[in-house]
């Protein structure tokens, strides 16, 4: 089973943008269109860590690219030294930790998705090394929503295949539910999801996010107060989730409902959360074949056979910086971890057969697939060595 301490690995990569020149962002980010109006094409796609890459073209080249409703389409720095993209803006891009950054914007001029070319994509030039976890899954860029835009689509994480269509007419299925969507200046999609008996509104759909379902701390007590919700397991530490980097405070509270609906299309063990963005991630919608209509401003969704289940936990998430090597960022109270010892800010010597003080390092550790044991070496506060040996588990029984 693929290790769960990555599960909140992106939590929507961008939020906000301002702009510092002549060319304000919400009028950049407009440009571009289609090379050919007739297109049906699919492509294979890679799920990493719960998140959806795909293979795009620049310049003959082949990239990786991170699929993302909740931002705007980005290139690396290293693509953009290598084409010279032109630059049409300067602004600042806002993450998911709420961290900012000045950013260049730049005119793309072809990029190709299976046989579709989209052609005068504006792109912000985006630093992916500066997130240890996004350096691991050694993306090139995002495609974002303002390019997405475009044309219709077909997520269908059961069979890894992304498709692009001119014609939602081609994804139709009488078993799917069609949801309405709203979207801003940045082409982000917004939807309702009922909670229980409880509604909540303009709820982000965001595959940039591995988690499930995010809901503000306001939102959240709501719900427990209305009894919709249970009592939730607490998360504290630290946690390093957007795209600039840098590592910001957390105290999360975590539980599952089954009272989750689409319509009446209800869903079991589905984790809530709380966070800054109130989002859907693909923890859920990999649930769910979606189609996307711009057009019609609709997403259709077919849910999918044995996707519900009780995922099994380490209870605690390792980060990496320079100053502190490999370390605790955050662990879930009342977790085997949490039981057994584990705290913030431990320094990892080893996890499992990883030996970090023997040439392994984080993105081993990233790629490393855990058994249901846990064995893992630490340094205390008071800098003795300490051995630790858990067992994964559900947070619910």
């Amino acid at each position: 089973m693929r290790n769960k301490t990555i599960i909140y690995l992106l939590t929507g990569i961008l939020l906000v943008l301002t702009t510092a020149c002549s060319v304000k962002w919400d009028k950049a980010i407009s440009y571009g269109s289609l090379a050919s109006t007739n297109i049906n094409e699919n492509v294979e796609i890679e799920i990493q860590n719960k998140l959806i890459i795909v293979p795009v073209r620049l310049e003959g080249k082949t990239y990786r690219f991170l699929f993302d409703t909740g931002a705007p389409f980005s290139i690396s720095q290293q693509i953009q030294d290598d084409l010279e993209c032109k630059l049409i803006s300067k602004g600042n891009i806002k993450d998911s930790d709420h961290n900012r950054k000045a950013v260049n914007w730049v005119q793309v001029d072809s990029i190709s998705i299976g046989g579709a070319t989209f052609l005068n994509q504006t792109a912000f030039v985006g630093d992916f090394q500066a997130n240890p976890l996004l350096a691991c899954m050694e993306i090139d860029g995002i495609v974002g929503s303002n390019l997405m835009r475009h044309c219709k689509w077909t997520i269908d994480q059961e069979k890894n295949m992304l498709s692009l269509f001119s014609s939602i007419d081609a994804t139709d299925d009488t078993d799917s539910i069609s949801i309405p969507f709203r979207s801003d200046a940045q082409y982000n999609i917004y939807i309702d999801v009922n909670i229980g008996q409880a509604k909540v509104k303009n709820i982000l759909v965001d595959y940039g996010s591995n988690g499930s379902v995010a809901l503000s701390n306001e939102i959240f007590s709501t719900l427990k107060e209305r009894k919709i919700i249970s009592d939730p397991f607490i998360e504290k530490g630290s946690k390093q989730s957007g795209i600039i980097g840098e590592a910001v405070d957390l105290y999360r509270e975590i539980t599952y409902s089954d009272s989750v609906r689409f319509h009446q299309q209800g869903l079991n063990d589905v984790m809530i959360r709380t966070g800054k963005t109130v989002s859907l991630g693909n923890g859920l919608l990999s649930r769910f074949r979606i189609s996307i209509d711009w057009e019609n401003q609709k997403l259709h969704l077919l849910k999918l056979e044995n996707t519900e289940r009780k995922d099994a936990f380490l209870g605690f998430r390792l980060g990496y910086s320079e100053e502190k090597g490999i370390y605790v960022q955050s662990v879930i109270e009342g977790s085997n971890a949490y039981k057994s010892g584990i705290r913030p800010n431990m320094k990892v010597l080893k996890i499992d057969q990883l030996n970090f003080e023997k040439g392994d390092d984080f993105c081993d550790y990233f790629r490393h697939k855990s058994g249901r044991d846990i064995y893992m070496q630490t340094i205390n506060s008071e800098g003795e060595r300490m051995d630790y040996r858990f067992a994964k588990t559900p947070l619910k029984d």
